[in-house]
């Protein structure tokens, strides 16, 4: 006879198991598993009809909770597997009724106040981003898990700001995913584990419900971040992807490197949202913020999917759950064209200099631009005929059309503004 599926909770509550305390009063247990953004949590709602959670029971805040969800005879017979939940320090108490009830609430960040809740200033300097976050965990007594490429920072203000909340905007701006858990501080490459296999495949009858979204509204098709080089105090400008829909980045940045990762790094994070798919399911095995998998049976929104949220709830009854957030896999950039040009602006007379051409430059715009007047495109052409005849027939064409054709990168020498003619003869 088979044996009917259960979910079991092992919770330790200061260390000392109280596992059995709470499978008699239990209404639901709901555990937060996050991939980026914010940190795990746990959820604990319990009768209290003998008032034992108002007395020497009720929590306190900063309180010490870890938890494991045993799964039993879950799909078959001797189908035995868990989740580790992993450590979380209450931060949210209350008690309501009648009925009388109990609502406990905890988070994965670390009992350390030098991490969550102190602020601090400082200003970094010649640091890597994973640096940082060694300093940081240390000092938070923690350990750190970092699995991304070296990322070199110049200059890095933290103004009044937690250790947590800045390490996050870190990781941020530089296209990093950051959480806490099991008192560790991970960091990882998002792009990476979206290229990593699916663990499994999610049919249409798997779920109970589900919504699939896809849209343009807070998506871009590039972006753009101007800076001030800090070495030569000049004006730049980064472009990444190019159409109608440019986002415009207001950040400081260190060098062209520096703003091209944080252009990049905007563009995806704002992209995120273009195609995503959410549902409740009965609870799956290995299925976890971060890991991909695949979507079968609904038609378009078939496809791989990047997990970014899994809620797992335990009932009274020993039923379980689960509610997943992903997004579609391939909205990112990371291969897209970056241009680095520096700003246009009017030549002074007798000033020569030179000019990176940009998505959408013509000789006609560019002498405009710099020299005052459309009429001295012919000016930079001729002062520039044998590259960009050659840039030309390097795309393929049979030559430039007189300046016709110029492209993207090519570093053209500008004449000085006072000099040359203006009847745009050639």
């Amino acid at each position: 006879m088979s044996r009917a599926r259960r979910a079991e909770l092992n919770i330790s509550y200061e260390h000392v198991d109280i596992s059995d305390n709470i499978a008699d009063c239990l209404k639901s247990f709901t555990y937060n598993d996050v991939a980026s953004g914010k940190s795990d949590s746990v959820s604990i709602s319990v009768h209290d009809r003998e008032r034992k959670w108002m007395g020497g029971w009720l929590p306190q805040k900063g309180d010490h909770i870890s938890g494991t969800i045993n799964f039993l005879d879950w799909v078959s017979d001797g189908d035995n597997w868990n989740i580790y939940c992993g450590e979380f320090e209450v931060d949210d108490v209350s008690i309501n009724g009648p009925p009388a009830a109990c609502s406990i609430g905890a988070v994965s960040i670390p009992r350390s106040e030098a991490f969550n809740q102190e602020e601090h200033t400082k200003n970094w300097e010649e640091v890597t981003v994973r640096e940082v976050a060694e300093e940081i965990a240390a000092r938070a007594g923690i350990s750190l898990f970092y699995e991304a490429e070296e990322i070199a920072i110049q200059a890095l203000e933290q103004d009044r700001q937690t250790d947590c909340k800045f390490l996050y905007s870190v990781c941020e701006k530089y296209g990093l995913a950051m959480k806490v858990f099991a008192e560790k501080v991970i960091i990882f490459d998002e792009a990476r584990y979206e290229e990593a296999a699916p663990v499994t495949t999610l049919h249409f009858e798997d779920f109970s419900q589900y919504k699939y979204k896809s849209t343009l509204e807070g998506t871009y098709t590039g972006a753009k971040l101007s800076y001030t080089d800090p070495a030569t105090g000049e004006d730049h400008v980064v472009m990444v992807g190019g159409g109608k829909r440019i986002k415009e980045i207001n950040e400081e940045a260190d060098s062209a490197a520096d703003a091209q990762r944080k252009a990049i790094a905007a563009l995806n994070n704002a992209n995120k949202n273009d195609t995503t798919f959410s549902g409740t399911l009965m609870a799956r095995k290995g299925i976890v913020a971060s890991c991909c998998v695949d979507l079968s049976g609904f038609g378009k929104p078939d496809g791989k999917y990047y997990v970014d949220e899994v809620v797992t709830k335990v009932g009274g009854n020993s039923a379980s759950q689960q509610s997943v957030t992903m997004h579609r896999v391939g909205y990112r950039m990371d291969d897209a064209t970056v241009l680095i040009d520096a700003q246009p602006a009017v030549l002074a007379a007798g000033e020569g200099g030179s000019y990176t051409v940009v998505k959408g430059d013509t000789l006609w715009t560019i002498a405009d631009q710099l020299l005052g007047s459309p009429l001295r495109y012919a000016d930079i052409y001729n002062l520039n005929r044998e590259l960009i005849e050659a840039e030309a027939q390097g795309r393929g064409k049979p030559d430039s059309s007189n300046g016709h054709w110029i492209f993207p990168g090519t570093v053209l020498a500008i004449p000085d503004r006072e000099g040359g003619g203006e009847d745009g003869g050639q």
